[in-house]
């Protein structure tokens, strides 16, 4: 059975392929973190985003994170913003539903920044804490036809 949708398993920032029984809808606490929970806000207006247009282009990384398309579909672009902070953005079919931020200047990433809907506003935001690992899913609307024609 295909499912409508692909969890990810956010792994200090980098988005990896995580168990397929994790529900769509939720965010939780991976298996080994003491069931802590994590940062996770959603907020319908959005959160602020950081300016690719006045960013830096450090490089990208194309991954394979989904059976639902072949090959490396998902692509990581990395940039340092105007005060150094660093970040990278995360799409499929040109759809842009993630973004990682650096705010300390160490690996891992610290916030990410989810648009669940493919309508450009990131309501959602997941951080952190060291050794923390969230499982959140690829947003359904990134493998639509439609959706990656309209943008």
């Amino acid at each position: 059975m295909v499912r409508p949708w692909v969890p990810l398993l956010l792994l200090g920032g980098w988005l990896a392929l995580a168990a397929l029984s994790a529900p769509p809808a939720s965010a939780q606490a991976a298996p080994g973190d003491g069931g802590e929970g994590g940062g996770i806000e959603r907020r319908a207006e959005g959160f602020d985003t950081p300016v690719v247009a006045r960013s830096k282009f450090l490089g990208w990384v194309r991954r394979d994170l989904s059976e639902r398309l072949p090959g490396e579909e998902t692509l990581f672009k990395q940039y340092a913003d105007e005060w150094g902070f660093q970040f990278e953005t995360v799409s499929i079919n040109g759809i842009v539903f993630a973004i990682n931020i650096d705010v300390d200047g160490k690996y891992p990433f610290d916030i990410t920044l989810m648009d669940t809907d493919c309508d450009g506003v990131f309501e959602t935001k997941v951080e952190e804490k060291p050794g923390q690992r969230m499982d959140l899913a690829i947003p359904e609307c990134v493998f639509r036809p439609a959706t990656a024609e309209r943008r």
